[in-house]
């Protein structure tokens, strides 16, 4: 029996890096959202004890280097289980973008094993898992907009408004290695000058708080997410921000009417792919 589920991504509407760690990791300070662009993936048990994951464009690492691939052992090994597993994904989360594409497939195919084998695991034993395999596994098994914490273990729950966005991926990744290393932190007793946990209720709102220590040293990195930017400066956005630590820039629009307008001029098509998506709470379904 094959099962087929949506891995959705995210946005981070506000991304504060506080400190670094000893352990090299930063803590941070982030406001997301999941939105309705997403991947495909499908799922199969396999007779044996083999882990094989794919995806439909042959862009994903194999074996360790693969989310998927580390998140099916780290939870036979949890388990105790030796169950063999085909995995196939359908790519449309663009790699190196800053929308969680493969914390979100790890999370997706977690939670779904951890059903289909009935295992009896928590939420919370999957999160202890999936923090060991990628820092926005945990977002992604929370599964709707939250402040995320920590090195993005602490998860707080938010309720946000319903938003359209549009999101230009400009066909260049960062990397975020090179993001963090070029990061110079400002520490300050005050943590952070916005009431995150407080419930926005319009899009103006969050249009109002949009930050990202992340940006200004990845655009010295990829110039293009500056020139989007300025595209959408053109347009009915109430404002525009880079995504995690890059590249994809999204904008976010009250309605979907001047998102699916903003996304077919041609200054915002000529900077990259480009998505028309919208907030989903509870993962997408």
């Amino acid at each position: 029996m094959k099962t087929i589920v949506l891995s959705p991504a995210k946005v981070n509407l506000y991304l504060k890096v506080l400190s670094r760690r000893p352990d090299g990791y930063h803590d941070l300070r982030s406001l997301v959202d999941l939105i309705s662009l997403h991947d495909t993936i499908h799922i199969e048990d396999i007779a044996g004890d083999e882990i094989v994951v794919d995806d439909d464009r042959g862009i994903l690492p194999r074996g360790e280097g693969n989310t998927v691939y580390r998140a099916v052992r780290m939870l036979r090994e949890a388990a105790g289980v030796k169950k063999g597993v085909r995995v196939f994904i359908e790519k449309r989360i663009p790699i190196g973008s800053g929308l969680g594409g493969p914390s979100s497939n790890a999370a997706t195919v977690l939670r779904e094993l951890a059903a289909r084998w009935e295992l009896g695991l928590s939420n919370e034993d999957l999160k202890g898992i999936g923090s060991r395999v990628g820092a926005d596994v945990a977002l992604f098994l929370h599964g709707g907009s939250c402040v995320m914490e920590g090195i993005g273990d602490v998860i707080t729950p938010v309720r946000l408004p319903s938003m359209w966005y549009v999101v230009v991926y400009p066909n260049v990744s960062v990397s975020t290695k090179a993001v963090y290393e070029g990061l110079r932190i400002v520490l300050t007793k005050k943590q952070n000058d916005i009431k995150l946990m407080e419930n926005f209720s319009t899009p103006r709102q969050i249009a109002g708080i949009l930050e990202n220590d992340l940006e200004a040293v990845a655009i010295t990195l990829c110039p293009q997410i500056q020139g989007i930017k300025d595209a959408l400066k053109g347009t009915k956005t109430l404002g525009s921000l880079m995504s995690g630590s890059g590249s994809s820039v999204f904008a976010v629009f009250e309605n979907e009417q001047d998102a699916s307008q903003a996304s077919l001029l041609s200054a915002i098509r000529k900077m990259g792919t480009v998505f028309v998506a919208q907030s989903v709470q509870g993962g997408v379904n």
